[in-house]
């Protein structure tokens, strides 16, 4: 359901190679994390060794921010950008089989002055609020997400003498995502998973925005 919901809603380049090649990406890594978290969910039944989690936990993220879109909508900051580092913070509350989540998310992007016609490098910070459903209650626990954002841009633009900073209008967007929770050790515990997202940002003048991508990470997990 969930390689089927991109598929057919995300929003590739107008060149038809661009967006098949775009669309092979895609789907191959959602084909993939689909199928394990569907063979987590049918093999792994619960038994009674199985520890329960603990019902707060922190989890600090890290992995790569993969554009499936060129950047649009703002003048001068309209091409391919580039993939880069995405870090975040999440508090998760588990109640039954939803996870409520809160945090925070950093993610790092460029473009090129032969793809967008001036060389930018951005920063997005963004606030997360989403919730999760889980498949189990203990032992290993496949999830999927649905959640919003509130980002904010700033662009560090080259203009050949020197670097300006343009800041962005608060942007607003989405993600949907899923992964599994592997408990390690003790308290702690390993939570890779993927997301597919969208925020737009303002930038004055120069328009909204536009900006489509995946993140791949692996969130480092803390019990209480």
């Amino acid at each position: 359901m969930l390689r089927q919901f991109c598929s057919t809603t995300l929003l590739y380049p107008t060149d038809p190679i661009k967006r098949g090649e775009t669309t092979l990406k895609v789907s191959a890594v959602l084909s993939r994390v689909s199928h394990v978290i569907v063979l987590l969910g049918t093999l792994l039944v619960p038994t009674r060794g199985d520890a329960q989690i603990s019902p707060l936990l922190v989890e600090v993220r890290g992995g790569s921010w993969i554009p499936t879109s060129d950047l649009v909508g703002a003048q001068g900051f309209e091409g391919a950008a580039s993939t880069d580092v995405s870090v975040g913070v999440n508090f998760v509350l588990r109640s039954g089989p939803f996870s409520f989540v809160a945090g925070f998310t950093e993610q790092r992007f460029g473009c090129a002055v032969t793809q967008c016609g001036e060389s930018a490098d951005f920063v997005s910070t963004a606030w997360d609020l989403g919730v999760r459903v889980n498949f189990r209650e203990a032992g290993m626990v496949p999830w999927v997400s649905l959640g919003g954002t509130a980002a904010l841009f700033d662009a560090h633009v080259d203009t050949g003498g020197g670097i300006a900073l343009e800041a962005s209008d608060r942007g607003w967007g989405y993600e949907v995502g899923a992964g599994v929770l592997v408990p390690v050790a003790g308290l702690f515990a390993l939570d890779p998973g993927v997301r597919y997202g969208r925020s737009d940002a303002g930038f004055g003048t120069r328009g909204t925005m536009k900006t489509r991508y995946i993140i791949a990470d692996v969130g480092l997990v803390l019990a209480f």
